[in-house]
């Protein structure tokens, strides 16, 4: 959430904090009855005086428990305590603590803030002073925001190298990437386990699978409340982190199955086996033959994102032993790597990468047009960068690896966000 820039007081002393804690159990109270949605979840969910702790400036959420700073609390009027309750409600409800995966943790912080903030104020919340929003990114989840707020970091300049002056700061904080200049924001997502954060954890607090149930119970019973545009709103996220949970690879094996695998035969038989006297089925090749899998080499793509992918292409290769070329490219192809169907040769665990440049699309089809016209084209990349302008002949699917741009912007072909 973001901090107030009210003047800084003295810390409370026990008297007054303890005021503060009763106009929060007033606030909840008062949320339970004006706010119906938010009723179940402002009750159930453990709200947590934290007093003195560097890591809770404002307020937070581990995805579970509530934390408050009860002297920046003290600041807020009645109106601003509530809407930040709500707002580190909704932080859980949206799982946003664990939807970051690799993302940089600011900037997924102030994506989640605008997609929470625009949902809150349209439902007649007041949020504290400096509370991020903007109609920008309007019906858009958290992942799109991040997209769009990185991919405009990306296209600002950076401060010159002596540090001397530096651009200022964009107004909606979306100078997030490459160290730019941030708004002040509070770190209001918290890892469960950080040692910090442990010891003010309840002792009966729950694991993964029952937190995953209640929050289902708790977003079925807001879903339930919630009217007009904002249940749309509210839907839309839960719906983004319902969408992480689907196993990218099982997409991806359905989706070449379905392309690749015809009937299966006993001639040739799997040359993968014949080696230790077994002689299998193989899997006919007859739609199609050839798959092209290019892999984005530029600077700003994730090796160990890549080596995991890789990993997976080489189970492919095992099942559907079809002919097979990798490209590693990034603003041109820099290395082409044929592996022939049915020749039982492995794909290496690990590659060399190439390139580590910009990132242009465009030569990985120029090549395929020229010299593999109709295979499937599989794309590993975070979605930063030239597309093309039409749409290949062959068939596409986009694995975009996190952090990555909003999978608006593949002007064609399939997108599976890893």
């Amino acid at each position: 959430m973001a901090t107030s820039s009210r003047a800084e007081a003295a810390p409370l002393g026990a008297e007054q904090r303890a005021l503060v804690a009763q106009r929060v159990l007033r606030a909840r109270v008062r949320l339970a009855l004006a706010q119906p949605f938010l009723a179940t979840s402002v009750m159930r969910l453990p709200v947590r005086e934290v007093a003195g702790m560097a890591w809770c400036p404002t307020a937070a959420t581990d995805g579970y428990h509530i934390f408050y700073n009860p002297d920046w609390m003290a600041r807020l009027n009645d109106a601003e305590l509530r809407g930040l309750l709500a707002h580190e409600v909704l932080h859980v409800l949206f799982d946003h603590a664990d939807r970051r995966r690799e993302r940089d943790p600011k900037g997924w912080n102030i994506a989640c803030d605008f997609a929470i903030n625009l949902l809150l104020v349209g439902q007649g919340f007041r949020l504290p002073e400096g509370g991020l929003m903007t109609q920008q990114f309007a019906g858009m989840t958290a992942e799109q925001i991040y997209g769009e707020l990185r991919a405009k970091a990306k296209s600002q300049p950076k401060p010159p190298a002596n540090g001397t002056s530096a651009p200022p700061d964009d107004e909606d904080g979306a100078s997030l990437a490459d160290g730019g200049a941030l708004p002040n924001i509070g770190a209001d997502l918290l890892d469960a386990d950080d040692p910090n954060v442990r010891p003010m954890r309840s002792a009966d607090a729950p694991d993964a699978e029952k937190l995953d149930e209640l929050r289902r119970e708790l977003r079925e019973d807001a879903t339930a409340r919630l009217q007009g545009q904002g249940a749309a709103g509210f839907k839309q996220e839960c719906d983004a982190d319902d969408a992480r949970r689907i196993d990218w690879r099982a997409l991806l094996r359905a989706w070449l199955n379905d392309r690749i695998k015809g009937d299966w035969t006993s001639y040739p038989f799997s040359k993968k086996h014949i080696h230790r006297g077994l002689f299998m089925p193989s899997a006919s090749m007859a739609v199609p033959g050839h798959v092209v899998f290019a892999i984005d080499t530029s600077g700003s793509m994730d090796t160990d994102t890549l080596g995991k992918i890789v990993g997976e292409l080489r189970a492919f290769r095992e099942t559907f032993p079809c002919q097979l070329t990798v490209l590693q490219a990034d603003a041109d192809v820099q290395e082409v790597t044929r592996f022939d169907a049915m020749d039982g040769t492995e794909i290496p665990t690990r590659l060399q990468v190439v390139g580590r440049g910009g990132t242009d699309f465009r030569p990985v089809f120029e090549w395929v047009q020229r010299e593999a016209e109709g295979a499937i084209v599989l794309y590993a990349t975070d979605g930063f960068g030239t597309f093309p302008q039409t749409a290949p002949s062959s068939p596409v699917i986009w694995l975009f690896t996190p952090p990555h741009a909003a999978p608006e912007r593949a002007p064609f072909g399939a997108v599976v966000c890893t």
